[in-house]
């Protein structure tokens, strides 16, 4: 038999806020939430219970069931168990009803929280309308054709190097540089049999003149062919591909700009997805766009046929709460 109403237990207020706020807002346009008396398509069907004048049906509990996570479902399998959900539902309904009772249907917070609920569904609902229809193939492949630069990802490389300054037009400072590098280079390759190898580090931190990389060792992350030839140029970026095992470390490079030593730290692969591996991403890109778009059609269609006229000078009058006002503003007298 079902506990009367009045055995359910006292609940602080505060937290009796939160849950009836979260139930509210998960109930809002099912039927829980409807008028008492009112009745709906899914009502039809055995009545499980009656609350005063508000029939709940077998569906309207299984929907309610069917909402839940597959974790807490299994845990309503008995009668038992069935017969606690309903007394869940029967509670909120009390309450429910109590709330109109007492006119809180009015309340500006009610109808400030159902206004929310009801644009969440209303763009949930233009979304999927907008998604239901199949993309065209045509449309996919002419998007992956045009965007391949989007889904490829060339080779990169990640490397260290030490740099002198000297540039081409100034020979005498470029052969004092060449020999100094020449003269670095060998020291490094003295000591890196160390197994941390960390003489070419340690050598970039003390003698190179890239300020940049400098204070990591000479560390210049991860560029791809591209990105090392517009910061160092061709030359430097040979050097720097060629090289093939970690820890490697290359001859004195010469460039433009100065004269390098060149440590290669890691190689990363590079991507190039067929039209079917891309296909998920281009779709799902798509998709977005297709209820995008309708959300804005929608939005320019409710424009064109509201009348809509907005008030500057009240506009200007609203005073924002710790803002400074913007000078010439006339501000209300208190």
């Amino acid at each position: 038999m079902m506990a009367p109403f009045s055995l359910i237990p006292p609940i602080p207020a505060r937290t009796l806020s939160a849950v009836l706020a979260a139930i509210a807002l998960s109930a809002c346009g099912n039927n829980s939430s409807r008028p008492s008396g009112q009745s709906s398509p899914q009502d039809s069907g055995p009545v499980v219970a009656v609350i005063n004048d508000r029939s709940l049906s077998a569906q309207e509990v299984k929907a309610k069931l069917d909402e839940q996570p597959l974790f807490v479902r299994s845990r309503y399998a008995t009668t038992e168990k069935k017969k606690e959900f309903l007394d869940n539902l029967i509670r909120f309904e009390l309450l429910v009803q109590e709330a109109r009772r007492q006119g809180l249907e009015n309340d500006p917070d009610v109808k400030s929280t159902l206004e929310k609920v009801m644009v969440q569904k209303l763009l949930r609902k233009q979304q999927e309308a907008a998604a239901t229809a199949p993309l065209d193939e045509a449309e996919l492949r002419k998007y992956y054709d045009e965007h391949r630069s989007e889904f490829t990802k060339p080779e990169r490389i990640r490397v260290s190097h030490l740099f002198l300054a000297a540039p081409a037009a100034d020979t005498a400072l470029r052969a004092k540089s060449l020999a100094e590098a020449t003269k670095i280079l060998a020291d490094i390759k003295s000591k890196e049999s160390d197994p941390l190898k960390t003489a070419f580090e340690v050598a970039a931190t003390q003698k190179s003149q890239d300020t940049d990389s400098k204070s990591t060792g000479g560390d210049l992350g991860y560029r791809s062919r591209e990105e090392l030839t517009q910061a160092w140029g061709a030359a430097f970026t040979d050097a720097a591909f060629a090289l093939q095992s970690p820890s490697e470390i290359g001859q004195v490079v010469e460039s433009d700009k100065g004269i390098h030593l060149v440590k290669l730290q890691s190689r990363q692969a590079g991507v190039d997805p067929s039209f079917e591996q891309a296909r998920p991403r281009i779709e799902a890109r798509l998709q977005g766009e297709r209820r995008s778009k309708a959300m804005e059609g929608l939005l320019e269609k409710l424009k064109s046929q509201a009348k809509i006229e907005v008030k500057d000078s009240a506009l200007e009058q609203i005073q924002i709460e710790g803002a400074e006002p913007k000078p010439g503003t006339a501000q209300p007298h208190p």
